[in-house]
């Protein structure tokens, strides 16, 4: 969101910003997400956070009865899903199980938030495009990967307004990748604001989990939107999206450096005790934001843009909790 430097610790950890103006990655974010990659995404589950559970009828445990006749689409069968809810004209005729899925009111809302503003399209010395932005879509895609496949109801949006959803079933994950690419051909909006993205979100929200991938920085903080999403009766997680160089920058000595959105200049000398208390700043920042999400009763998770994609979500995520 908001530029890095001249900000306050709370508000953002960086004492510097991005070097280059921000890029976009057409094509790339279809060909990472291998199909090898997404049938592994098939055979999981978003798990809600305690406070949540009992809630959803569908694929998740509830504490209701009753359901929906309404077909809404296939999925593949993994051990564990209610054998009555097997196709059995699809296991005759192709030796292929697969359950059906069937609109139920009750059933989970998942809405996944992609901030899609400067900051997130660092670009790193040498890059052609934005590995900070492609690894923060992936992983909203994927967290909606396993969403759709569950059969829960999916909601993608960006925080410079591009939106699709509610979408269920499998069918709906090319039109989440087709907005996510879309969004990276088009120029970041540099007069993005997190609390008002968050909060105009938050005044049609639909009540369910939701997953904010972000970089978190903005002036004006992020607390007004949190609280305006939980309000909503959103379940808030949210996954901390930093490159290397904003984890552990490398650059020493006297530079001008230009805020990725604002463009604004400002010289900075930086030796090894300002690098210290960067890093300082760094912990402050990321300490406050975890604590704020799990007070709410919410997951949080610092990614490094530089840690694979299979392994942020097959390995950490799913080691945490996020995924079963």
């Amino acid at each position: 969101m908001g530029g890095c430097f001249g900000l306050s610790a709370r508000q953002a950890p960086c004492g510097f910003g991005p070097r280059k103006t921000a890029g976009g990655l057409p094509g790339t974010i279809q060909r990472v997400l291998s199909e090898a990659f997404l049938r592994s995404l098939n055979r999981l589950r978003l798990d809600a956070p305690r406070r949540m559970r009992g809630v959803y009828t569908g694929e998740r445990p509830s504490k209701k009865r009753g359901r929906s006749v309404e077909f809404a689409d296939y999925r593949a069968y993994t051990p564990g899903d209610d054998p009555r809810r097997l196709d059995w004209n699809i296991l005759a005729r192709h030796g292929k199980t697969f359950i059906k899925l069937f609109e139920d009111e009750e059933d989970a809302t998942v809405t996944i938030l992609l901030d899609a503003s400067g900051s997130m399209r660092w670009l790193a010395e040498g890059e052609a495009e934005s590995s900070k932005w492609r690894r923060a879509a992936e992983v909203a895609l994927a967290i909606g990967c396993v969403a759709l496949s569950s059969g829960d109801r999916v909601i993608f949006e960006t925080s410079s307004r591009a939106r699709c959803g509610p979408r269920r079933g499998l069918g709906g994950m090319s039109e989440l990748i087709r907005l996510a690419e879309r969004e990276a051909a088009n120029p970041p909006d540099t007069r993005a604001n997190l609390n008002e993205w968050l909060r105009r979100h938050a005044a049609a929200a639909r009540p369910g989990l939701c997953y904010l991938v972000s970089d978190m920085l903005d002036p004006a903080g992020y607390l007004d939107g949190l609280n305006a999403l939980g309000g909503a009766g959103l379940d808030v997680s949210v996954l901390h999206t930093l490159c290397p160089d904003e984890l552990e920058p490398g650059i020493t000595g006297d530079l001008r450096l230009r805020d990725i959105e604002s463009a604004e200049l400002q010289d900075v000398s930086l030796d090894p005790a300002v690098l210290s208390r960067y890093r300082e700043r760094l912990a402050a920042f990321t300490a406050e934001i975890r604590n704020q999400v799990m007070r709410r009763g919410g997951r949080y998770h610092l990614v490094d843009t530089s840690t694979a994609i299979e392994q942020i979500v097959l390995g950490d995520l799913r080691r945490q909790g996020w995924l079963a």
